[in-house]
């Protein structure tokens, strides 16, 4: 009997953390600090659920003009368009992950990124900002009624370290602008919660996370490490290159 228990002891413990770590798939904040699911982020940082395979998910259109490139053979990421049904210039899109165009997969990615940026939006900002050139940002929420950035953004911080931005308005990065990363900070931990429209500048390098209510453009020859998300209306696309956050 003695033996026994020392056998069943064990697998009921991993019984029950692989039951736990299934339990969290999409839309709160993470409360571990680490995680190899790959649903899950960082502690504090927001819960993609289904949309976290996508780099690029729409509503009503995507649209791109010129040489485009979605993902990378190592790392792949997918586009998505729901419940819109027009998807113009994929064929100049050098698309490494799958195109889910009206369908489930695309439709509850769409609802589970409601809920993360309803997450998101709610959390308590510590610092209010409106120009972003030449700051060096530690980790934390920040909030402004606009969010602008004509110069360069540096983000300073460990590889566990999670930056959300809020804005009430738009988020406009200029032609050239930059947002860079320092001190082991990564691109997957860095969220943009726009409750209107965001526009990414020509030649512009950006970093994180878009989730915008409404739209997202990119200028020509932007390019993202990140995801650019838009719940209710399009993104579009001119000559950029979008790839998955490390």
């Amino acid at each position: 009997m003695r033996s026994r228990t020392w056998i069943l002891l064990p697998t009921c413990t991993v019984v029950l953390l692989l039951a736990y770590s299934g339990a969290v798939t999409s839309g709160y904040f993470s409360d571990v600090e680490t995680s190899t699911d790959n649903v899950l982020r960082v502690k504090n940082a927001p819960l993609f659920g289904a949309a976290d395979s996508f780099l690029i998910l729409a509503s009503s259109t995507i649209s791109n003009d010129g040489s485009t490139t979605v993902g990378s053979v190592a790392a792949p990421g997918d586009i998505g368009l729901y419940p819109g049904t027009e998807v113009t210039g994929y064929v100049d899109i050098v698309h490494y992950g799958t195109l889910h165009l009206t369908d489930t997969v695309a439709d509850q990615a769409q609802t589970d990124l409601t809920t993360a940026y309803g997450d998101a939006a709610l959390r308590t900002p510590s610092t209010t900002l409106t120009v972003l050139d030449g700051l060096e940002l530690g980790p934390g929420v920040y909030h402004g009624e606009t969010l602008a950035l004509t110069g360069t953004l540096t983000l300073t911080g460990g590889e566990n370290a999670v930056w959300i931005f809020q804005t009430e308005s738009t988020l406009v990065t200029a032609g050239s602008s930059h947002v860079v990363l320092s001190g082991g900070a990564r691109a997957a931990n860095v969220y943009w919660v726009v409750k209107s429209s965001a526009t990414l500048g020509a030649n512009s390098t950006f970093k994180g996370n878009i989730m915008a209510l409404a739209s997202i453009t990119m200028n020509t020859g932007a390019t993202v490490e990140g995801r650019a998300l838009a719940q209710t209306a399009a993104v579009t696309l001119n000559g950029n290159t979008i790839t998955r956050p490390a």
